[in-house]
């Protein structure tokens, strides 16, 4: 996140007014793209081994990040480990939230409130969130299936 708001300050110092920068997932953008159109980003379904979006997001100005369990992790006695580590326990947490999306105006607080988020988990993240006003898009496991919960701030989003 904050090597994506270095490059973003050096394009927006140069007077450039269209971009995306992307690098590992994190994101920023300014302006529109070739289309005049707001950036159309993908926000992928939480798959273990599968690329497939869960839904797309309208943005200008902004950035965004995801931390997820479902590219690194392992399983032991069909219990689900990410490598994401909750601090206050020493393990990796054990709730349902396979990912959590964050749009703010920084790359760098995008992929730290993701993070966050995702490991305190759909209930405590998502007052987290709403207390706060984040933009926060979680993907919740529901057996096979996978549910939505979006806070108040991120469903005030150009989705389609």
């Amino acid at each position: 996140g904050y090597a994506v708001d270095q490059l973003a300050e050096l394009l927006d110092a140069q007077g450039i007014g269209n971009y995306l920068v992307e690098i590992g997932g994190e994101v920023r953008l300014r302006g529109q793209n070739a289309n005049d159109e707001n950036w159309a980003i993908a926000i992928e379904k939480p798959a273990d081994f599968a690329r497939t979006v869960q839904t797309v997001v309208h943005l200008t100005d902004q950035a965004m990040a995801t931390s997820g369990d479902y590219r690194n992790f392992f399983e032991i006695n069909g219990q689900r480990y990410a490598h994401t580590i909750d601090t206050r326990t020493g393990w990796p947490p054990t709730h349902n939230a396979a990912a959590v999306t964050v749009i703010t105006k920084s790359a760098a607080s995008a992929d730290g409130l993701a993070t966050a988020l995702l490991v305190l988990g759909p209930e405590e993240g998502f007052e987290f969130a709403e207390r706060e006003n984040i933009a926060a898009y979680f993907l919740l496991r529901h057996g096979s299936d996978i549910k939505e919960l979006a806070s108040t701030a991120f469903k005030g989003m150009s989705r389609q």
